[in-house]
């Protein structure tokens, strides 16, 4: 998501606090682990790539021209607006820049050598694992990475996932920005995966008294550098506005932009700003997409004590007998004795 009425982002509460968790989570990663961060669409998540790649790129100096020790790159659907496990795998070569594949899909391929063989998937995973080794590569980082569980049923998305086993290794980390989907629709059904995941939300915002004066303070912002009629406006509609955005920023930015470009220069009033709410539809859309999204971080971080069984309940569990269950008496008298038989 891009600023949509200003040049710079603006810098909000959960704009801030989230981007600089998550990136000093991908900087101090000790390496084999996978750090997600997943949000509703329209709340910055890209801006969060963006200064993630930057940071990432002015801290990890390369002590070679040929060494890459961070590739990113944003993933794309292929094919009926699914993910194929092939194409995945050929834009990670082209992120690493892999002599063989580098040049495919370019304007000048046609210059450049093309062997006969080689693009079947199997040397192309191959060649994926080598050419991290070859630049050292120890952050990966993916947006828009929710278009991995586009794919065809189950099994693809399995082999989706089975396409990043390379990038994790003793220290390198892989870094997935993108929708609630990656929370509810597969990623972490995949026990190789979910046991290495550090998954962080980009909230948005609720009707909560402490996000409530977060919001207020966005939209006073919003009344002193925009044109609007009443000066008051966008306070005495707050709470109406967050809940058609759903409580996303960009949402709230997108809506103020378009009730902008409406009123032609004009001062925005309550009727176009009104007339640039988004549709019951779109609106149920992404609530439905951020419930589902919250509802599955809520499993995945509930804590697991309530499986475990403690050693008192064990204890417990042992004092208890089942219906007819003997108690034996196994101390022995005496010598035991053997029949001559």
């Amino acid at each position: 998501m891009k600023p949509m009425l200003f040049a710079e982002p603006l810098k909000h509460r959960n704009y801030v606090k989230t981007r600089d968790m998550f990136t000093e989570l991908v900087r101090s990663s000790p390496g084999n682990k996978i750090v997600v961060l997943v949000g509703p669409t329209q709340i910055g998540k890209s801006l969060i790539f963006e200064h993630l790649v930057k940071t990432l790129g002015n801290e990890l100096h390369a002590e070679s021209s040929a060494l890459m020790p961070m590739i990113s790159l944003t993933i794309a659907t292929s094919n009926d607006g699914r993910v194929l496990p092939k194409h995945l795998i050929m834009m990670i070569l082209k992120a690493l820049k892999h002599p063989l594949y580098m040049h495919i899909g370019e304007l000048d391929e046609q210059q450049h050598y093309r062997p006969s063989r080689g693009r079947d998937e199997g040397t192309m995973r191959v060649a994926v694992g080598a050419a991290l080794d070859a630049r050292e590569t120890i952050r990966a980082v993916l947006d828009e990475a929710h278009h991995l569980t586009h794919t065809k049923d189950r099994e693809v998305r399995s082999n989706v996932l089975q396409s990043f086993k390379c990038f994790l290794a003793i220290n390198r980390t892989l870094v997935l920005i993108g929708g609630y989907e990656l929370a509810y629709r597969g990623l972490f059904d995949s026990a190789h995966f979910v046991g290495r995941v550090i998954c962080v939300e980009f909230a948005p915002y609720t009707d909560c008294e402490a996000d409530m004066g977060e919001w207020l303070s966005i939209l006073k912002f919003f009344s002193q550098r925009i044109s609007v009629s009443p000066r008051n406006l966008l306070i005495s509609e707050a709470t109406i506005l967050l809940n058609v955005s759903n409580g996303s920023f960009g949402l709230l930015e997108k809506i103020l932009w378009s009730a902008s470009v409406s009123s032609r220069g004009k001062a925005i009033t309550q009727t176009s700003l009104r007339a640039a709410y988004p549709t019951k539809a779109e609106h149920d859309v992404i609530r439905r997409d951020i419930v589902a999204g919250q509802r599955a971080i809520a499993k995945i971080n509930a804590p697991a004590m309530e499986g475990i069984v403690s050693e008192d309940d064990c204890a417990k569990k042992g004092n208890r007998k089942r219906p007819f269950q003997r108690n034996p008496n196994r101390a022995l008298n005496g010598l035991p004795v053997i029949a001559d038989e």
